[in-house]
């Protein structure tokens, strides 16, 4: 699919899709949603740092601040500049799934900036790795969580495939992530973060599974931000049973996607 055509129907081309279910402002739609569509989807109440309102506004030569950073124009005013084009699309459906992370995520770069000036970080680094290519891996077994880190894929992928949606389960926030599985490849790999949950989180509604791990999320980055990229685990997005021909074992024995573990990362599991 062209990165500059938009389709309506692009929700059936995979089925990490389905978790936007509740944002379907774009049903019918022959052209990009405006921002205005795009504000409708947000908390009434969602505020950036400086205390205004957050919206989405068109990003061309009327876009005020011009002087400012991306980040640094969303902490202060609010405003989040959107392109039409998929990546900012799905960054602004980010923004009304999980509001208080993205504005969590968007304090910290702020407060990074003013304590250390432009030039990007290691904690910036990660924020924007969660930000753009992140997924939310949630279990209701730690056992499972424990593959993730051991980088045991075929155990996690295949030996657990009956888990898959009942006591595990992928959770797309990354943005960017979101683009690439609109034509998705074997070796699109996110990074992701380990939710610790309860076995009665599986049976929530999805709307309320959102508001549970961006209440969760959130209140993680704010005690402690992330150090650096190796806070987050790569994972391997193909290997969710049903999101790729991957009904057979030997998918899982492909050692130039299912990586082995090559060196020790301070990714925690998050005890919800």
């Amino acid at each position: 699919m062209p990165l500059d055509t938009w389709n309506a129907d692009f929700d059936a081309l995979h089925p990490c899709f389905q978790q936007l279910q509740n944002r379907r402002c774009w049903v019918g739609l022959t052209h990009w949603p405006a921002c205005d569509c795009l504000n409708q989807l947000l908390p009434a109440a969602l505020c950036a740092q400086s205390g205004l309102p957050l919206r989405f506004f068109p990003q061309d030569n009327t876009l005020p601040f011009p002087e400012l950073y991306y980040e640094e124009r969303i902490s202060q005013h609010g405003m989040v500049a959107t392109r039409a084009n998929w990546h900012d699309f799905f960054n602004a459906l980010m923004w009304s799934v999980f509001p208080h992370t993205k504005v969590m995520i968007n304090a910290l770069h702020a407060a990074d900036i003013q304590q250390h000036g432009k030039p990007r970080t290691p904690q910036r680094d990660a924020l924007t790795v969660l930000d753009e290519s992140g997924v939310i891996i949630v279990a209701s077994r730690r056992e499972c969580l424990q593959h993730v880190l051991d980088f045991a894929w075929e155990t996690l992928f295949w030996q657990e495939r009956a888990a898959w949606g009942q006591e595990i389960a992928c959770f797309m926030i990354g943005h960017a992530t979101l683009e690439k599985m609109l034509t998705p490849y074997v070796g699109v790999t996110a990074h992701a973060l380990l939710v610790e949950v309860t076995p009665a989180f599986f049976h929530l509604p999805l709307a309320q599974q959102h508001t549970y791990l961006d209440q969760v999320v959130s209140g993680r980055l704010q005690q402690g931000g992330l150090a650096s990229t190796a806070c987050l685990n790569p994972f391997p997005l193909l290997g969710v049973p049903g999101w790729w021909e991957n009904t057979a074992v030997e998918f899982y024995r492909d050692r130039g996607y299912f990586r082995e573990k090559n060196r020790e990362r301070t990714v925690e599991i998050i005890a919800a």
